[in-house]
Protein backbone atom coordinates (compact mmCIF):
# COMPACT_ATOMS: atom_id res chain seq x y z
CA UNK A 1 0.00 0.00 0.00
CA UNK A 2 1.01 3.39 -0.67
CA UNK A 3 2.55 5.34 2.10
CA UNK A 4 0.96 8.30 3.19
CA UNK A 5 2.85 11.80 1.67
CA UNK A 6 2.79 15.51 3.48
CA UNK A 7 -0.05 17.26 1.69
CA UNK A 8 0.28 20.73 0.35
CA UNK A 9 -0.45 22.24 3.38
CA UNK A 10 1.93 20.50 5.45
CA UNK A 11 5.78 21.37 5.28
CA UNK A 12 7.78 18.50 4.01
CA UNK A 13 9.54 16.24 6.21
CA UNK A 14 13.93 17.53 6.77
CA UNK A 15 16.21 14.84 6.63
CA UNK A 16 16.78 15.52 10.47
CA UNK A 17 13.45 13.81 10.95
CA UNK A 18 14.93 10.31 10.06
CA UNK A 19 18.06 10.56 12.06
CA UNK A 20 15.86 11.80 15.41
CA UNK A 21 16.81 9.87 18.12
CA UNK A 22 15.52 6.11 17.88
CA UNK A 23 14.94 6.22 22.03
CA UNK A 24 12.66 8.80 21.81
CA UNK A 25 10.46 7.25 19.75
CA UNK A 26 10.73 3.62 21.85
CA UNK A 27 9.98 6.17 25.02
CA UNK A 28 6.67 7.57 22.74
CA UNK A 29 5.58 3.82 22.33
CA UNK A 30 5.88 3.24 26.16
CA UNK A 31 3.81 6.29 26.72
CA UNK A 32 1.39 5.32 24.51
CA UNK A 33 1.10 1.86 25.75
CA UNK A 34 0.92 2.56 29.34
CA UNK A 35 -1.85 5.48 28.73
CA UNK A 36 -3.94 2.69 27.13
CA UNK A 37 -3.29 0.23 29.21
CA UNK A 38 -4.71 1.89 32.74
CA UNK A 39 -7.46 3.61 30.38
CA UNK A 40 -8.96 0.05 29.95
CA UNK A 41 -7.80 -0.72 33.41
CA UNK A 42 -10.11 1.29 34.43
CA UNK A 43 -12.58 0.78 32.46
CA UNK A 44 -12.69 -2.89 33.18
CA UNK A 45 -12.54 -2.82 36.47
CA UNK A 46 -15.31 -0.69 36.47
CA UNK A 47 -17.42 -2.96 34.36
CA UNK A 48 -16.25 -5.97 37.07
CA UNK A 49 -17.04 -3.38 39.99
CA UNK A 50 -20.32 -2.37 38.54
CA UNK A 51 -22.00 -5.67 38.43
CA UNK A 52 -20.73 -7.43 41.49
CA UNK A 53 -19.97 -4.84 44.35
CA UNK A 54 -21.53 -0.77 43.34
CA UNK A 55 -25.40 -2.09 43.89
CA UNK A 56 -24.75 -2.71 47.17
CA UNK A 57 -22.28 -0.13 47.70
CA UNK A 58 -23.32 2.67 46.06
CA UNK A 59 -27.13 1.94 45.79
CA UNK A 60 -28.01 0.62 49.04
CA UNK A 61 -31.70 2.18 49.09
CA UNK A 62 -32.62 0.14 46.05
CA UNK A 63 -33.69 -3.26 45.32
CA UNK A 64 -31.21 -6.00 44.69
CA UNK A 65 -32.40 -5.73 40.95
CA UNK A 66 -33.01 -2.43 40.43
CA UNK A 67 -29.64 -1.38 42.14
CA UNK A 68 -27.37 -3.90 39.87
CA UNK A 69 -29.31 -1.98 36.75
CA UNK A 70 -28.24 1.54 38.31
CA UNK A 71 -24.54 0.22 38.79
CA UNK A 72 -24.31 -1.20 35.40
CA UNK A 73 -25.91 2.00 33.66
CA UNK A 74 -23.54 4.25 35.56
CA UNK A 75 -20.75 2.24 33.36
CA UNK A 76 -22.48 3.02 30.05
CA UNK A 77 -22.03 6.59 31.66
CA UNK A 78 -18.84 6.69 30.35
CA UNK A 79 -19.31 5.78 26.56
CA UNK A 80 -21.85 8.23 25.93
CA UNK A 81 -20.11 11.02 27.00
CA UNK A 82 -16.46 10.28 25.00
CA UNK A 83 -17.65 11.36 22.20
CA UNK A 84 -18.45 15.02 23.43
CA UNK A 85 -14.66 14.54 24.93
CA UNK A 86 -13.57 13.03 22.15
CA UNK A 87 -14.13 16.42 19.85
CA UNK A 88 -13.75 18.66 22.63
CA UNK A 89 -9.82 17.08 23.29
CA UNK A 90 -9.18 16.30 19.71
CA UNK A 91 -9.81 19.84 18.58
CA UNK A 92 -7.09 21.12 22.04
CA UNK A 93 -4.85 18.45 20.52
CA UNK A 94 -4.79 19.88 17.23
CA UNK A 95 -4.83 23.57 18.41
CA UNK A 96 -1.71 23.15 21.47
CA UNK A 97 -0.39 19.81 20.38
CA UNK A 98 -0.47 16.06 21.74
CA UNK A 99 2.00 16.18 24.44
CA UNK A 100 -0.56 18.07 26.72
CA UNK A 101 -3.55 16.59 25.73
CA UNK A 102 -1.73 13.15 26.62
CA UNK A 103 -1.10 14.44 30.18
CA UNK A 104 -4.21 15.66 30.53
CA UNK A 105 -6.27 12.71 29.73
CA UNK A 106 -3.97 10.26 31.95
CA UNK A 107 -4.77 12.68 34.88
CA UNK A 108 -8.30 12.45 34.42
CA UNK A 109 -8.53 9.05 34.31
CA UNK A 110 -6.04 7.83 36.74
CA UNK A 111 -7.51 10.63 39.63
CA UNK A 112 -11.18 9.53 38.61
CA UNK A 113 -10.57 5.87 39.18
CA UNK A 114 -8.67 6.25 42.36
CA UNK A 115 -11.06 8.57 43.84
CA UNK A 116 -13.60 5.77 43.54
CA UNK A 117 -11.70 3.74 45.75
CA UNK A 118 -11.89 6.37 47.97
CA UNK A 119 -15.34 7.67 47.70
CA UNK A 120 -17.79 6.79 50.95
CA UNK A 121 -20.74 4.88 50.31
CA UNK A 122 -24.18 5.02 50.49
CA UNK A 123 -24.62 4.04 53.83
CA UNK A 124 -22.15 6.59 54.95
CA UNK A 125 -23.56 9.68 52.52
CA UNK A 126 -26.43 9.14 50.91
CA UNK A 127 -27.87 9.81 47.94
CA UNK A 128 -24.50 11.88 47.23
CA UNK A 129 -22.86 8.31 47.27
CA UNK A 130 -24.07 7.57 43.74
CA UNK A 131 -24.14 10.91 42.30
CA UNK A 132 -20.22 11.39 42.94
CA UNK A 133 -19.64 8.26 41.69
CA UNK A 134 -21.85 9.42 38.05
CA UNK A 135 -19.62 12.32 37.92
CA UNK A 136 -16.00 9.97 37.98
CA UNK A 137 -17.94 8.02 35.39
CA UNK A 138 -17.85 10.65 33.49
CA UNK A 139 -14.53 12.01 34.14
CA UNK A 140 -13.38 8.66 33.48
CA UNK A 141 -15.05 8.77 30.21
CA UNK A 142 -14.01 12.05 29.05
CA UNK A 143 -10.22 11.16 29.89
CA UNK A 144 -10.57 7.63 27.98
CA UNK A 145 -12.16 10.03 24.63
CA UNK A 146 -8.52 11.04 23.75
CA UNK A 147 -6.69 8.64 25.25
CA UNK A 148 -6.63 6.04 22.49
CA UNK A 149 -6.38 8.97 19.72
CA UNK A 150 -3.78 10.35 21.11
CA UNK A 151 -1.84 7.73 22.04
CA UNK A 152 -1.62 6.58 18.14
CA UNK A 153 -0.86 9.92 16.93
CA UNK A 154 2.50 9.99 19.11
CA UNK A 155 3.52 6.47 18.70
CA UNK A 156 2.53 6.51 14.62
CA UNK A 157 3.94 10.62 14.77
CA UNK A 158 7.67 8.99 16.55
CA UNK A 159 7.53 6.19 14.42
CA UNK A 160 10.18 5.70 11.13
CA UNK A 161 7.57 4.87 7.95
CA UNK A 162 8.82 1.50 7.68
CA UNK A 163 7.84 0.52 11.86
CA UNK A 164 4.46 2.31 11.97
CA UNK A 165 2.12 -0.43 11.79
CA UNK A 166 3.71 -2.43 14.40
CA UNK A 167 4.36 0.82 16.85
CA UNK A 168 0.83 2.12 16.15
CA UNK A 169 -0.69 -0.96 16.85
CA UNK A 170 0.93 -0.84 20.84
CA UNK A 171 -1.79 1.25 22.33
CA UNK A 172 -4.30 -1.42 20.96
CA UNK A 173 -2.20 -3.90 22.85
CA UNK A 174 -2.29 -1.50 25.78
CA UNK A 175 -6.38 -1.70 25.90
CA UNK A 176 -6.10 -5.58 25.83
CA UNK A 177 -3.74 -6.28 28.41
CA UNK A 178 -5.40 -3.16 30.63
CA UNK A 179 -8.90 -5.08 30.36
CA UNK A 180 -7.55 -8.53 31.34
CA UNK A 181 -5.45 -6.85 34.17
CA UNK A 182 -8.43 -4.85 35.52
CA UNK A 183 -10.76 -8.08 35.41
CA UNK A 184 -7.74 -10.13 37.23
CA UNK A 185 -6.87 -7.66 39.72
CA UNK A 186 -10.62 -7.64 41.22
CA UNK A 187 -10.80 -11.11 40.97
CA UNK A 188 -7.76 -11.36 42.91
CA UNK A 189 -9.03 -9.95 45.70
CA UNK A 190 -12.09 -10.95 46.23
CA UNK A 191 -10.62 -14.54 45.99
CA UNK A 192 -7.84 -14.04 48.85
CA UNK A 193 -10.67 -11.84 51.05
CA UNK A 194 -14.15 -13.13 52.77
CA UNK A 195 -17.23 -11.87 51.24
CA UNK A 196 -18.15 -9.35 53.70
CA UNK A 197 -14.16 -7.83 53.79
CA UNK A 198 -13.98 -7.59 50.39
CA UNK A 199 -17.92 -5.93 50.16
CA UNK A 200 -16.69 -3.35 52.60
CA UNK A 201 -13.22 -2.20 51.66
CA UNK A 202 -11.29 -4.86 50.24
CA UNK A 203 -13.09 -3.88 46.94
CA UNK A 204 -11.16 -0.68 47.10
CA UNK A 205 -7.73 -1.88 46.47
CA UNK A 206 -7.76 -2.17 42.71
CA UNK A 207 -8.60 0.96 42.27
CA UNK A 208 -6.19 2.79 44.58
CA UNK A 209 -3.41 0.58 42.67
CA UNK A 210 -4.12 2.56 39.02
CA UNK A 211 -1.98 5.39 40.84
CA UNK A 212 1.17 3.28 40.39
CA UNK A 213 -0.04 2.86 36.28
CA UNK A 214 -0.83 7.11 36.59
CA UNK A 215 2.63 7.88 38.37
CA UNK A 216 4.78 5.92 36.07
CA UNK A 217 3.08 7.28 32.44
CA UNK A 218 3.08 10.77 34.04
CA UNK A 219 7.02 10.27 34.10
CA UNK A 220 7.02 9.17 30.68
CA UNK A 221 4.72 11.84 29.23
CA UNK A 222 5.76 14.88 30.98
CA UNK A 223 9.37 14.11 29.80
CA UNK A 224 8.42 13.21 26.07
CA UNK A 225 8.72 16.21 23.46
CA UNK A 226 6.08 17.27 21.03
CA UNK A 227 6.04 14.90 18.03
CA UNK A 228 8.19 16.11 14.99
CA UNK A 229 5.32 16.35 12.73
CA UNK A 230 3.30 18.32 15.16
CA UNK A 231 6.35 20.43 15.69
CA UNK A 232 7.14 21.57 12.23
CA UNK A 233 3.37 22.46 11.71
CA UNK A 234 3.68 24.56 14.79
CA UNK A 235 7.08 26.40 13.60
CA UNK A 236 4.87 27.23 10.37
CA UNK A 237 2.25 28.33 12.19
CA UNK A 238 0.22 26.56 9.99
CA UNK A 239 -1.81 25.00 13.33
CA UNK A 240 -5.31 24.68 12.58
CA UNK A 241 -7.48 27.50 13.88
CA UNK A 242 -11.20 25.17 13.86
CA UNK A 243 -9.64 21.58 13.62
CA UNK A 244 -13.57 20.13 13.81
CA UNK A 245 -14.71 22.18 11.15
CA UNK A 246 -12.06 22.30 9.10
CA UNK A 247 -11.71 18.22 8.89
CA UNK A 248 -15.75 18.06 8.71
CA UNK A 249 -15.93 19.92 5.72
CA UNK A 250 -12.45 18.88 4.16
CA UNK A 251 -12.14 15.34 5.04
CA UNK A 252 -15.49 13.60 5.29
CA UNK A 253 -14.92 10.55 3.23
CA UNK A 254 -11.90 9.96 6.04
CA UNK A 255 -14.30 10.78 9.12
CA UNK A 256 -17.06 8.69 7.48
CA UNK A 257 -14.78 5.80 7.22
CA UNK A 258 -13.12 5.93 10.78
CA UNK A 259 -16.80 6.25 11.90
CA UNK A 260 -18.04 3.48 10.28
CA UNK A 261 -14.83 1.09 11.19
CA UNK A 262 -15.19 2.03 14.49
CA UNK A 263 -18.70 0.89 14.50
CA UNK A 264 -17.59 -2.35 12.83
CA UNK A 265 -14.30 -3.42 15.32
CA UNK A 266 -16.19 -1.99 18.15
CA UNK A 267 -19.31 -4.20 17.39
CA UNK A 268 -17.44 -7.37 17.16
CA UNK A 269 -15.07 -6.71 19.67
CA UNK A 270 -17.93 -6.15 22.62
CA UNK A 271 -19.60 -9.02 20.84
CA UNK A 272 -17.21 -11.04 21.69
CA UNK A 273 -16.28 -9.82 25.24
CA UNK A 274 -18.60 -8.84 26.68
CA UNK A 275 -22.43 -10.46 24.99
CA UNK A 276 -20.46 -13.53 24.77
CA UNK A 277 -20.21 -13.79 28.66
CA UNK A 278 -24.36 -13.76 28.68
CA UNK A 279 -24.62 -16.18 25.92
CA UNK A 280 -22.27 -18.84 27.86
CA UNK A 281 -24.39 -18.70 30.69
CA UNK A 282 -27.89 -18.18 30.25
CA UNK A 283 -27.99 -20.30 26.90
CA UNK A 284 -24.74 -22.44 27.12
CA UNK A 285 -25.53 -22.77 31.08
CA UNK A 286 -21.27 -21.90 31.70
CA UNK A 287 -19.75 -21.58 35.50
CA UNK A 288 -19.09 -18.23 36.23
CA UNK A 289 -15.44 -19.33 36.37
CA UNK A 290 -15.19 -20.78 32.52
CA UNK A 291 -17.19 -17.77 31.54
CA UNK A 292 -14.47 -15.60 33.38
CA UNK A 293 -11.36 -17.91 31.87
CA UNK A 294 -13.16 -17.33 28.45
CA UNK A 295 -13.02 -14.01 28.79
CA UNK A 296 -9.47 -14.02 29.86
CA UNK A 297 -8.28 -15.65 27.16
CA UNK A 298 -10.13 -14.06 24.47
CA UNK A 299 -8.31 -10.59 25.60
CA UNK A 300 -4.83 -12.15 25.74
CA UNK A 301 -4.98 -14.04 22.78
CA UNK A 302 -6.18 -10.41 21.23
CA UNK A 303 -3.08 -8.68 22.77
CA UNK A 304 -0.73 -11.61 21.76
CA UNK A 305 -1.71 -10.88 17.78
CA UNK A 306 -2.31 -7.05 17.57
CA UNK A 307 1.10 -6.19 17.20
CA UNK A 308 1.84 -8.99 14.82
CA UNK A 309 -0.94 -7.95 12.31
CA UNK A 310 0.39 -4.20 13.00
CA UNK A 311 3.76 -5.26 12.03
CA UNK A 312 2.19 -7.32 8.83
CA UNK A 313 0.70 -4.15 7.90
CA UNK A 314 4.15 -2.72 7.74
CA UNK A 315 4.98 -5.60 4.97
CA UNK A 316 1.72 -6.18 3.12
CA UNK A 317 -0.37 -2.70 3.50
CA UNK A 318 -2.64 -1.82 6.31
CA UNK A 319 -5.74 -1.91 4.57
CA UNK A 320 -5.38 -5.44 3.24
CA UNK A 321 -5.01 -7.02 6.57
CA UNK A 322 -8.08 -5.00 7.88
CA UNK A 323 -10.44 -6.12 4.88
CA UNK A 324 -9.14 -9.77 5.66
CA UNK A 325 -10.09 -8.98 9.66
CA UNK A 326 -13.47 -7.93 9.00
CA UNK A 327 -13.77 -10.61 5.77
CA UNK A 328 -12.84 -13.55 8.64
CA UNK A 329 -15.19 -12.37 11.28
CA UNK A 330 -18.18 -12.27 8.77
CA UNK A 331 -16.89 -15.68 7.44
CA UNK A 332 -16.32 -16.92 11.04
CA UNK A 333 -19.47 -16.03 12.65
CA UNK A 334 -21.30 -18.91 10.54
CA UNK A 335 -19.34 -21.96 11.96
CA UNK A 336 -18.89 -20.00 15.94
CA UNK A 337 -22.34 -20.58 16.64
CA UNK A 338 -22.39 -23.91 15.13
CA UNK A 339 -19.61 -25.15 17.01
CA UNK A 340 -20.97 -23.73 20.37
CA UNK A 341 -25.01 -25.18 19.32
CA UNK A 342 -23.41 -28.72 18.82
CA UNK A 343 -20.31 -28.96 21.67
CA UNK A 344 -21.00 -26.21 23.93
CA UNK A 345 -18.46 -27.17 25.77
CA UNK A 346 -16.11 -24.77 28.17
CA UNK A 347 -13.23 -25.83 25.93
CA UNK A 348 -15.17 -24.81 23.00
CA UNK A 349 -16.52 -21.50 24.33
CA UNK A 350 -12.59 -20.61 24.90
CA UNK A 351 -11.47 -21.38 21.65
CA UNK A 352 -14.51 -19.53 19.51
CA UNK A 353 -13.75 -16.68 21.74
CA UNK A 354 -9.79 -16.66 21.53
CA UNK A 355 -10.69 -17.67 17.38
CA UNK A 356 -13.18 -14.70 17.18
CA UNK A 357 -11.69 -11.90 19.51
CA UNK A 358 -8.25 -13.10 19.00
CA UNK A 359 -7.81 -13.19 15.30
CA UNK A 360 -10.81 -11.35 14.10
CA UNK A 361 -10.19 -8.42 15.88
CA UNK A 362 -6.84 -8.33 16.28
CA UNK A 363 -6.38 -8.37 12.24
CA UNK A 364 -8.55 -5.20 12.16
CA UNK A 365 -7.52 -3.44 15.70
CA UNK A 366 -3.46 -4.31 14.72
CA UNK A 367 -3.11 -1.73 11.56
CA UNK A 368 -6.04 0.28 12.12
CA UNK A 369 -3.90 2.78 14.82
CA UNK A 370 -1.73 3.58 11.51
CA UNK A 371 -4.36 3.40 8.92
CA UNK A 372 -6.65 6.17 10.24
CA UNK A 373 -3.63 8.06 10.90
CA UNK A 374 -2.81 8.18 7.44
CA UNK A 375 -6.16 9.22 6.30
CA UNK A 376 -6.67 12.65 8.04
CA UNK A 377 -4.15 15.16 7.34
CA UNK A 378 -1.48 16.02 10.66
CA UNK A 379 -3.13 19.21 11.67
CA UNK A 380 -6.54 17.82 12.46
CA UNK A 381 -5.86 14.65 12.62
CA UNK A 382 -6.49 14.65 16.41
CA UNK A 383 -10.24 16.07 16.04
CA UNK A 384 -10.64 13.46 13.15
CA UNK A 385 -9.66 10.68 15.52
CA UNK A 386 -11.97 11.65 18.64
CA UNK A 387 -14.77 12.50 16.63
CA UNK A 388 -15.26 9.61 13.99
CA UNK A 389 -13.73 6.86 16.30
CA UNK A 390 -15.31 7.73 19.69
CA UNK A 391 -18.67 8.19 17.85
CA UNK A 392 -18.27 4.88 16.19
CA UNK A 393 -17.15 2.84 19.57
CA UNK A 394 -20.53 4.72 20.88
CA UNK A 395 -22.44 3.52 18.47
CA UNK A 396 -20.98 0.36 18.26
CA UNK A 397 -20.89 -0.89 22.23
CA UNK A 398 -24.55 0.41 22.20
CA UNK A 399 -25.73 -1.90 19.35
CA UNK A 400 -24.38 -4.83 19.93
CA UNK A 401 -26.16 -5.86 23.55
CA UNK A 402 -29.31 -4.17 22.69
CA UNK A 403 -29.68 -5.72 19.38
CA UNK A 404 -28.10 -9.22 20.40
CA UNK A 405 -29.51 -10.18 23.75
CA UNK A 406 -33.19 -10.98 22.31
CA UNK A 407 -31.57 -12.77 19.68
CA UNK A 408 -30.00 -15.04 21.68
CA UNK A 409 -33.14 -16.15 22.97
CA UNK A 410 -34.66 -17.45 20.05
CA UNK A 411 -34.56 -20.68 19.04
CA UNK A 412 -31.86 -20.75 16.14
CA UNK A 413 -28.75 -19.13 16.20
CA UNK A 414 -29.15 -18.02 12.89
CA UNK A 415 -30.04 -13.97 13.86
CA UNK A 416 -26.91 -13.51 16.16
CA UNK A 417 -24.78 -15.51 12.91
CA UNK A 418 -26.51 -12.67 10.80
CA UNK A 419 -25.80 -9.71 13.08
CA UNK A 420 -22.32 -10.60 13.70
CA UNK A 421 -21.87 -11.10 9.38
CA UNK A 422 -23.57 -7.78 9.07
CA UNK A 423 -21.34 -5.87 11.33
CA UNK A 424 -18.13 -7.03 9.66
CA UNK A 425 -19.45 -6.20 6.42
CA UNK A 426 -20.58 -3.17 7.04
CA UNK A 427 -16.78 -2.41 8.19
CA UNK A 428 -15.63 -4.19 5.35
CA UNK A 429 -17.17 -2.00 3.07
CA UNK A 430 -16.08 1.28 5.37
CA UNK A 431 -12.69 -0.01 4.88
CA UNK A 432 -12.59 -0.75 0.88
CA UNK A 433 -13.82 2.33 0.01
CA UNK A 434 -11.31 4.75 2.43
CA UNK A 435 -8.42 5.53 1.01
CA UNK A 436 -5.15 7.46 2.62
CA UNK A 437 -4.16 10.56 2.19
CA UNK A 438 -1.26 9.55 -0.31
CA UNK A 439 -3.96 7.67 -2.42
CA UNK A 440 -6.49 10.45 -2.47
CA UNK A 441 -2.87 13.01 -3.66
CA UNK A 442 -2.38 10.34 -6.34
CA UNK A 443 -5.60 10.23 -7.80
CA UNK A 444 -5.62 14.00 -8.10
CA UNK A 445 -2.36 14.04 -9.65
CA UNK A 446 -3.78 11.66 -12.69
CA UNK A 447 -6.94 13.71 -12.51
CA UNK A 448 -4.59 16.64 -12.90
CA UNK A 449 -2.52 15.35 -15.70
CA UNK A 450 -5.72 14.14 -18.16
CA UNK A 451 -7.05 17.32 -17.99
CA UNK A 452 -5.30 19.35 -20.78
CA UNK A 453 -3.41 22.57 -20.08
Amino acid sequence: MTESKPSPAEPASPPAEGTRSSAESKRASRAAFVGTLLEYYDFSLYASAASVVFASVFFGGSSPLLGTLQAVGTFAVGFLVRPVGGVVLGSLGDRYGRKRILVLTLVLMGSATMLVGLLPSYAQIGWLAPLLLVILRMVQGIGASAEYGGATLVAVEFAPERKRGLLGSLPGMGSALGGVLGTSALLLVSSIMSKEAFLDWGWRIPFLLSGVILAYGLWLRRSLPETPKFQRIEDSRKTARTPVRDVIRQQPRALLAVMVMAIGMTGIGYFYIVFMGTFGGNQLGLGKTDILIGLIVAQVTNALLIPLFGGLSDRLGRRPIILFGFAYSAAFAWPAFWLLSNHGSAAMFWLVLALGNGIGVASIFGPMGAYVTELFETRHAFSGLGLGRETGNALGAAIVPVVAVPLAFHDTTVWLSLLLCGIALLGLVAAAVSRTRAESEDARSRDEVRVPA
